[in-house]
């Protein structure tokens, strides 16, 4: 009987040997060694819903402004944007790792400039951008300084209170034009204030420093920045506001800009020499 459940016990070992246990993980039945397809893991994306999203698309889009001269202005002749802005975003795209030529460009209003976002048309928004009072666009930098200022005819040299003074309805601007006058007249965008400019319509136009010098740039001195400092500002992009991973990408490229000398490289090619100060993104 011993013998018997000797040669029993030696035969199970036997088939054990011989391939009864299933082969170790990454090898065939042989021993060979196989490679083992891994599927992607969350650590491999970005950590940004918004950068993956751009990335599996292959390009990224944009909300930018059609008229703010130097800062984002759409051309007629070539169909294409212009300014600061649109150079800054070729930056960014770059900085979240897609080739050139990958930003596409949707003009936006300042009324529509942050609906867009939330809705999702667009994956950051550019064009003047200061305050954001909806809970679900956040706002990164900012990216560049900027004062309220006076553009008038060539030899105005101040306005008296109680003068027409244009501003861009929904741009923030009416609250510190008031401080120069109370009449104010709202126009649908900078064109337009610049266009009862100069026909007299009114005594100046009330907006950001930046884009008043590119408007009187355009208008070869007929225009003059009186170089009141109304308040000083500054532009954001605006993002999702819950994605953390999205800020903390954009800080950092934005940042390393800074630091190498790129920022003002684009402010001085954009609005001339000096740059200022660079501002503290965050």
């Amino acid at each position: 009987m011993q013998r018997i459940a000797l040669v029993a016990l030696t035969g199970l070992l036997v088939l054990t040997a011989c391939g009864g246990a299933d082969p170790a993980p990454g090898t065939t039945p042989g021993g060979t060694a196989t490679s083992v397809s891994i599927p992607p893991t969350s650590e491999q994306a970005s950590g940004s819903p918004t950068i993956d999203k751009i990335k599996a698309r292959g390009r990224m889009v944009v909300g930018v402004a059609d008229n703010l001269p130097g800062v984002s202005k759409y051309n007629q002749d070539g169909g294409k944007h212009s300014g600061f802005d649109i150079r800054l975003a070729d930056l960014i795209a770059t900085g979240f790792g897609l080739p050139k030529d990958s930003v596409r460009f949707r003009s936006t209003t300042a009324a529509t400039r942050l609906s867009t976002l939330e809705s999702g048309d667009v994956d950051l928004a550019f064009g003047g951008i200061k305050a954001s009072k909806q809970p679900q666009i956040g706002l990164v930098g900012p990216y560049l300084p900027v004062h309220q200022d006076l553009l008038t005819r060539k030899g105005t040299g101040s306005v008296a209170p109680g003068q027409p003074v244009c501003v861009v309805a929904e741009s923030g601007a009416a609250e510190k034009a008031r401080a120069v006058s109370a009449n104010l007249v709202e126009e649908r965008n900078g064109d337009a204030c610049v266009s009862a400019l100069r026909s007299g319509a009114v005594t100046a136009f009330s907006g950001d420093d930046l884009v008043l010098r590119g408007y009187a740039a355009a208008e070869n001195g007929a225009f003059t920045v009186l170089g009141r400092n109304l308040g000083a500002e500054g532009y954001f992009v605006g993002i999702p506001a819950r994605d953390r991973a999205l800020r903390a990408k954009l800080v950092e490229v934005l940042g390393k800009a800074i630091s190498d000398g790129s920022w003002a490289k684009l402010y001085q090619e954009s609005f001339g020499s000096p740059a200022p100060a660079p501002p503290s993104v965050k």
